[in-house]
């Protein structure tokens, strides 16, 4: 077996079944094998993978193990050479596939790589990173980005992407895409299942630098990504995940005092946001709706960091 696929998938049953006929369509020239798990959706998405997609192995959880975790079911037990954990809301273009295999191929100092991954509006989305810094963490958090200020500051987060042509060495990879070789998760183990959703890549390519394997990102081999498409339905716990997992990476990686400064520049990000739309939401006393319901989304996402963080169930 060259290839085990695994893919979560909470709600998004159109854009999972758009993946898998993909991987249908433009498989590796080698043997291979798709594994859904399915995280209590729902839509009926484990329904239609049986239906529609019958080769494809479908574990239905009876509970939302969270993205980390459910990844981590969906390898269990396999003994391919590669392992790619894909989002549901991708679809692989031609020779996607067969080019990471030759790359890994090619390449046994890399553990991991990734693909090209292109929007819908055939834009090139930043699909690796610089390691995830507090400094960068508080350009994030504080909308330096946004004002162009953050590479002046700290250096960019995100690598520009969009002129590179050959194989290039990364600090992180995005995990919508991560092609893993066997023996590197043989030895470093899965993901860490403290993180719910967000994070849980930063810390594997970390962990995978910290053993000296090699990342790389490879354009040769491209994607269609549908960026958000799986995290679109509950947005206030999607933003409140990434704050946790933030806090849980700097925790591991750094020590107690960046995760503690972690956690108070995620509620500073959330506390900025809430009175960046609440404030014109009380000047225009509540009458405007594009005031109201992202005064809403951020007061629900600083309550929701506030909290403990979701832990998933096995």
């Amino acid at each position: 077996m060259d290839l085990r696929i695994a893919i979560v998938n909470y709600n998004t049953r159109d854009l999972l079944d758009a993946c898998l006929s993909s991987i249908e369509a433009n498989p590796p020239d080698g043997e291979y094998e798709v594994v859904v798990v399915d995280n209590a959706s729902r839509d009926d998405s484990a329904a239609m993978v049986r239906e529609r997609h019958p080769a494809v192995t479908v574990i239905a959880s009876d509970a939302n193990l969270g993205y980390a975790a459910g990844n981590n079911r969906a390898l269990e037990g396999s003994r391919a050479r590669y392992f790619l954990i894909l989002n549901s809301d991708t679809e692989v273009h031609p020779g996607c596939l067969q080019a990471l295999i030759d790359f890994m191929d090619a390449h046994p100092r890399v553990g991991m790589c990734g693909a090209r991954l292109i929007l819908p509006d055939g834009s090139i989305q930043p699909s690796c990173a610089t390691e995830l810094t507090l400094r960068k963490y508080l350009t994030q958090q504080m909308l330096l980005d946004k004002a162009g200020l953050s590479g002046y500051l700290f250096g960019d987060y995100w690598v520009d992407v969009a002129h590179l042509s050959e194989p290039t060495e990364a600090e992180q990879l995005t995990g919508a895409c991560m092609f893993c070789r066997r023996e590197a998760v043989e030895q470093l183990g899965g993901m860490d299942e403290g993180y719910w959703m967000y994070c849980e890549d930063s810390d594997y390519c970390q962990r995978y630098r910290a053993a000296g394997w090699l990342l790389y990102y490879v354009p040769q081999a491209t994607l269609l990504h549908v960026l958000g498409g799986s995290s679109k339905t509950a947005r206030a716990e999607m933003i409140a995940a990434y704050n946790h997992g933030a806090a849980r990476y700097f925790r591991r990686h750094r020590g107690p005092a960046p995760a503690s400064a972690a956690k108070l520049i995620g509620l500073a990000g959330g506390l900025l946001r809430l009175l960046l739309w609440g404030l014109p939401m009380l000047a225009t006393l509540g009458l405007v709706g594009r005031f109201r319901r992202p005064t809403a989304l951020f007061a629900k996402t600083l309550w929701l960091t506030l909290l403990p963080p979701r832990r998933p169930r096995r």
